[in-house]
């Protein structure tokens, strides 16, 4: 019997290529070099929220926890993608059927954010990661206050995605993120499996 195959959509972006999140965070600073027998030696010097990362509680919220606490299962599994335009609100949420739906990715041209009243509608619901191709999640004018209400939910947020490829619809997640003791985020390769549906839905 033929074993059946699936598909991987890549959802990450280069981090060298990528928009820093915060306007007074530099950008990814590469050095190279060569060792005596001709290979490469590459120094990264970098912010953990560059690129395609993942955020914990803790980058938002005192005492909360970090990143490395969580346990790998955690950052797998079934996931909605809906696309949208501009700022998500609650209302608009509540208009979603997120039955059994506990990971959500925003495809929003780069501006997939949500304003406090999603977030709230989103933990309500039972939301336990959501993620976007913007840089950054919430409104800049109201990007603490959604944060805070994320965090107080163990919710875990996972940006700067490339979501070009991904249509609307459900996938698998696939989103680990480096293992860095005590940090607050840490960059990731966040893929998308499709065609082939092979997890249990009672683990994930």
């Amino acid at each position: 019997m033929a074993q059946k195959s699936f598909k991987l959509i890549d959802i990450s972006r280069d981090l060298l290529a990528a928009q820093p999140q915060f306007s007074d965070t530099p950008a990814v600073v590469k050095t190279e070099s060569e060792t005596e027998q001709g290979g490469k030696r590459t120094i990264l010097l970098s912010s953990v929220h560059n690129g395609t990362h993942m955020s914990a509680p803790a980058a938002y919220l005192a005492g909360a926890k970090s990143l490395d606490s969580y346990a790998p299962e955690r950052f797998i599994g079934e996931c909605r993608v809906v696309k949208a335009k501009g700022a998500l609100t609650g209302a608009w949420i509540d208009s979603m059927s997120l039955y059994r739906c506990d990971k959500l990715l925003i495809k929003g041209e780069g501006k997939g954010k949500i304003d406090p009243s999603a977030a709230e509608v989103l933990v309500e619901s039972g939301i336990k990661l959501i993620g976007t191709d913007a840089a950054s999640l919430g409104i800049e004018q109201m990007n603490g206050e959604t944060r805070r209400i994320l965090a107080e939910a163990d919710c875990l947020v996972l940006e700067g995605l490339d979501l070009s490829r991904a249509e609307m619809g459900t996938y698998f997640l696939i989103a680990q993120p480096i293992l860095i003791e005590g940090c607050e985020a840490a960059p990731c390769r966040a893929m998308l499996a499709e065609d082939y549906i092979y997890w249990n839905r009672e683990t994930f």
